[in-house]
This record gives C-alpha cells, structure tokens and sequence, in this order.
C-alpha cells in the first residue's frame, strides 16, 4: 500500500494546486489517495495513542488506589485500632443516581478525546470534498458533520477536553457553529474552515499534550519495575553471599569455579545498573561446611534466578526507551499533520504546491508505524 501511497504524491500535489488556481471543478478521487491514506494514518495512530492513554491511566488509578490502601491498613496497625469488620446487610445502605451522560461527560476523558479526533477527521473530510470540487449538497453534507461533531466538543471543552492555544474556547466554538451553519456556497464554506482552524489546531496540540502525558505515566511505572527488579537482583546476590559464607575455602580447583562464579557475579551487576562494583563471594576459613559440587550448584542456580531479573531490568528499560521514540516520532507526524491541514485550507484560495508537506506526512507516518512495531516488540520481550 505504500509504494502506492509514495507514487500518487507528486500527482495529487499537482492536481490540487491546480484544482484551486486554475478554477478546474472535479479531480478523480484516486489522485487523492496519498493524502487521504496519510491522513488515515495519522488518525489510526492516534486511535492506538488513546487506547495507551486510557491503559495507562487505568493501571496507575489502580496502582494509587491499591498504594493508598496498604498504607491506611499500615497506619491502623500501627496505631493499633485496626478492628474486624462490622457485620453488614446484604444489600446497599443508600444509593445515588447519576445520569449516563454527565457522568461519561465528566470522567471519560479518552471518550471525549475520540470525538474530537472525529471533528479532526471531519475538518479534512470537508477540505477534500471542497477541493475535489464536489457539488454544493456534498460539500454541506461535510460541513454539517464538522458543524455537529464541533457542538459535542462544545459540550465537552474544559477539565475532559482541555483544548489548548483556541482563546475563549466556548465562544470560539460557538462562533465557528455559527458560520458552518449558516455557510452555503463555496466561499462561506471556506471562510467557515478558515474560522475552524484554530480549533483543529488545539486539538492537534492537546493529542501532542497527552502523548507528553502518557510517557509521563509509564515513565513512573517503569521506574517501579526496574527498581523492583534491580532489588530482586540485589537480593539473589546477598543469597549467594550468604552461601559462601557457610563454606570453608576452596581448593585450587573449586577456587577457579569460585573467581568464575565472581566473574559472573560482577558483569551481572553491571547489566543491572550497579556499575563500580567489586563483588567477592567470601568464604569462611574453617567453616563445617565444604566448598564442594553442591555448594558450586547452589551458587550458579542462585546466579539464573539473578541474570533472569537483570533481564527483566533490561526489558523494562528498552519498553520505556520505545515508548520514548514512539511519543517524539508521534509528535512530529501531528505537527506535520498540522502543517499540511493548514496548507491544504490555504491551497483552496491560492494555487500551491503541497507536494512537500505530503511528502513529509507520509514520512512520519512511516516513522510512527515502525516505532509502534518496535515498541510492542519491546513489551513482548518484558512481558
């Protein structure tokens, strides 16, 4: 699909400039595949960004709730108070009642996220129909669906929807409304968008915001597992410390399986982040126990218990390193996104050539596609 998507670029940018300058009415919709599959990409992106942000919020809301609860028991138990539980009835004492919509409303902020992804969506839809030179009915019929889509977001604007550098945002909403409604030739449709950017714009930022977010979360989700693993490493050495001590020292030639075990021991360390270190595994002169093949067995099974954690270490490390690619590869294809809606509305009164920006589109969707590869392969390895 996307030696496919390359090769119509050159041709859509050409008929699109000439479409808007040269006053031509209708373009086959096939020379508008590059763009509109580039777009696609970009929403499909997003889509998956949505689906992170809510997953992570969920797990860090459970991480909190489960935090919270562990130390209110521990302070009850220090404070000695904690007390069996009072028998309960088997039914609620009390119930409250919420309507469906306020509460999605006020707390489903992923939800409110996705329609205004579809007003994004929308807004390209009514740029391409107005640039395919569609008949007055079509382009309104698009219009109408940005119109309705931009009344939801309307709805939702504020703590659930935080649209970003839009002013005023109720009033800009509610201007914008206006003048898609009431838009019904080519050049009202145009002004209307033109009235519509600064919305779209926001949009894009607020998805650039939450990326930000996101990486924010798993970031301090991360650091619990790698820390966690680092200690478990750190446990299973004390262990082999402690094996060593009951024994006596070893021969000449345990003594060498005792330097390899020593060996290990420290590159060990170093993979999980504890560098600078000279680990020893001391024995102890004169100890009951001898330095034999059973004490060599624990210490090496002690060691794959250890390297298993460092791998883990590891893993968490180069999910959260992905993750990071992803995020930045992610911001760049919205602000390219950006770039090319805004030339895209400006080509529909002034002849240009958007080939560049197209181009450019495409590029970080590709780049976007294989860092989404690369870090679900990550994740596969730290699972």
């Amino acid at each position: 699909m996307w030696d496919s998507v390359l090769r119509h670029v050159p041709v859509t940018a050409v008929c699109l400039a000439t479409l808007v300058g040269a006053g031509c009415t209708t373009v086959p919709q096939r020379e508008f595949k590059s763009y509109t599959e580039a777009f696609a990409e970009v929403k499909s992106a997003t889509e998956q960004l949505l689906v992170e942000y809510g997953a992570a919020q969920q797990a860090e809301d459970a991480y909190r709730q489960a935090k919270a609860a562990a130390e209110k028991a521990a302070e009850e138990a220090k404070k000695g108070t904690k007390q069996a539980p009072a028998l309960l009835p088997p039914f609620p004492p009390a119930v409250t009642l919420t309507f469906a919509t306020e509460s999605r409303r006020s707390t489903d902020h992923v939800g409110a996220r996705r329609q205004a992804l579809e007003v994004v969506s929308d807004f390209n839809t009514a740029l391409v129909t107005l640039a395919e030179g569609k008949n007055p009915e079509e382009v309104k019929s698009s219009i109408d669906s940005l119109s309705g889509g931009l009344s939801n977001v309307a709805k939702l604007a504020g703590s659930s929807l935080p649209i970003p550098f839009a002013g005023e945002i109720s009033t800009l909403l509610s201007t914008v409304i206006t003048k898609l409604d009431e838009a019904n030739n080519r050049q009202q449709f145009v002004a209307a968008l033109k009235e519509a950017e600064p919305i779209i714009r926001g949009i894009l930022r607020l998805f650039a915001e939450d990326a930000q977010d996101i990486y924010q979360i798993r970031a301090g989700q991360a650091t619990r597992a790698w820390t966690s693993h680092q200690d478990g490493v750190i446990k299973l050495v004390k262990q082999m410390r402690d094996i060593a001590k009951e024994c006596d020292r070893p021969t000449a030639d345990q003594a060498k399986k005792l330097d390899a075990l020593e060996k290990d021991v420290r590159a060990l360390l170093d993979r999980a982040g504890l560098k600078d270190n000279s680990e020893k595994l001391p024995t102890t002169e004169g100890a009951h126990q001898p330095f034999d093949e059973l004490a060599v067995s624990q210490l090496q099974q002690t060691l794959v218990q250890a390297q298993a954690e460092a791998d883990k270490y590891e893993a968490v490390i180069k999910a959260q390193t992905a993750l990071l690619a992803l995020v930045v590869s992610y911001g760049r294809m919205l602000a390219q996104t950006d770039a090319t809606l805004v030339a895209v509305r400006k080509a529909l009164d002034n002849p240009a050539d958007i080939r560049e920006q197209a181009t450019e589109l495409i590029g970080f969707v590709f780049t976007v596609k294989r860092d989404w590869e690369a870090l679900n392969a990550a994740r596969r390895a730290a699972a």
